[in-house]
C-alpha cells in the first residue's frame, strides 16, 4: 500500500480517513467558454469540444463537524494524434487521462492495507512454529496412534523449549511449560492414560477419545496463540493505526484466521466450535 495523506478539515482541523468519497457530475468547458455538466453532453454533442474536462470531481465530509470538502481527482485532455504516412482525413482525436494528484484514500482502502500488514506479520510469526509436525497428526484416524504421536511430539517440543530439563519426567516438563490450568491438567491426565494403554492395562473409552482430540487441537492453538496474540492486541494496534476501527480490523483478521485454522483442524463441529472460541478470546477490541 502506497503511503497516503490523511485529510485535515480546514474548518475544525481534525485529521481523519474519509469513510468514502462521493462523485459529482463532470464539468465541461466548451469552445465558447460555457460550462456544461453531465457526461451525455460530452459524449453525444458534436458542438462541445472542450480543451480539458474535469472527469473526477469528488466530495467527502468531516466526521467531526460535517464540513463538506471537494476535490478534483482527474482531468481529461483532448489531443490530436497523427501517424506517419496517413492522409489528413484519417487523423483521429484521442483522449488521454491525466492523474492530477489525489493523495488521499478512503477508509476501505486504509483498512485493507492495514489488514494486509497484520496478516503478513502473522504469517511470518507462525513460521517460528513447526506446524507441520502437528498438522501431520490430523490424518491419523486411530485415536491410540494419535495419542502416542501427540505425546512424542509434545516431548520433543518440551525438550526444545526447556533444554535445561531434558532429563526430567514428561509430567514435570508439562508443568514447566506454564500452560493454562485446564490444558495442563488434561495433558497430565492423558499422559497417565497413555502410559497405561501402552502397557496394555487400559482401553480408551469414547470419552477418552474426545479428550485426546480436544487436547491435540487446544495445545496446537496454544502454540499459535503465543505467536499471534502479541500481533493482534487491540490496544497496540489502535496506537499504531490510530485511524482504524479495531472492530473492523478484527473482522478482517477473524476471517483470515478462521479460514486458516478450520483448514488445519478438520475434526468436525467440535473442532470448529473450539476455533470460534479461540478467536473470540484472541481478538480483543
Amino acid at each position: 500500500m502506497n503511503k497516503k495523506e490523511k485529510l485535515k478539515c480546514p474548518l475544525c482541523n481534525a485529521k481523519f480517513i474519509p469513510r468514502t468519497f462521493y462523485p459529482e457530475e463532470a464539468t465541461f468547458s466548451s469552445s465558447e467558454g460555457k460550462l456544461l455538466s453531465g457526461f451525455n453532453g460530452y459524449i453525444s454533442s458534436s458542438g462541445v469540444k472542450p480543451s480539458e474536462v474535469i472527469l473526477g470531481s469528488w466530495i467527502t465530509y468531516c466526521p467531526n463537524c460535517n464540513y463538506v470538502m471537494k476535490f478534483v481527482k482527474e482531468i481529461v485532455k483532448k489531443e490530436k494524434i497523427q501517424a506517419q504516412n496517413v492522409a489528413t482525413k484519417e487523423i483521429k482525436e484521442k483522449y488521454n487521462n491525466y492523474y492530477f494528484g489525489f493523495p488521499f484514500e478512503d477508509y476501505s482502502q486504509y483498512l485493507s492495507g492495514v489488514a494486509e500488514k497484520v496478516k503478513a506479520n502473522i504469517i511470518n510469526s507462525l513460521k517460528g512454529v513447526d506446524l507441520k509436525i502437528w498438522e501431520s497428526m490430523y490424518e491419523i484416524e486411530d485415536t491410540f496412534k494419535l495419542l502416542v504421536r501427540f505425546y512424542a511430539n509434545l516431548e520433543k517440543y518440551c525438550d526444545a523449549q526447556l533444554p535445561d530439563n531434558v532429563d526430567e519426567e514428561l509430567p514435570t516438563k508439562i508443568k514447566l511449560l506454564k500452560l493454562v490450568p485446564d490444558l495442563e491438567n488434561l495433558l497430565l491426565e492423558l499422559s497417565e492414560i497413555r502410559n497405561q494403554t501402552i502397557q496394555g492395562n487400559y482401553e480408551l473409552s469414547s470419552n477418552d477419545k474426545q479428550k485426546v482430540n480436544f487436547a491435540v487441537v487446544n495445545f496446537t492453538l496454544n502454540l499459535i496463540e503465543r505467536h499471534v496474540k502479541p500481533l493482534v492486541d487491540g490496544k497496540k494496534l489502535k496506537t499504531k493505526y490510530s485511524y482504524i476501527d479495531i472492530k473492523d480490523l478484527n473482522s478482517e483478521i477473524r476471517v483470515f484466521l478462521s479460514g486458516y485454522l478450520n483448514g488445519l483442524f478438520n475434526h468436525g463441529k467440535s473442532a470448529h466450535s473450539e476455533v470460534r472460541s479461540f478467536l473470540e478470546n484472541l481478538l480483543i477490541n
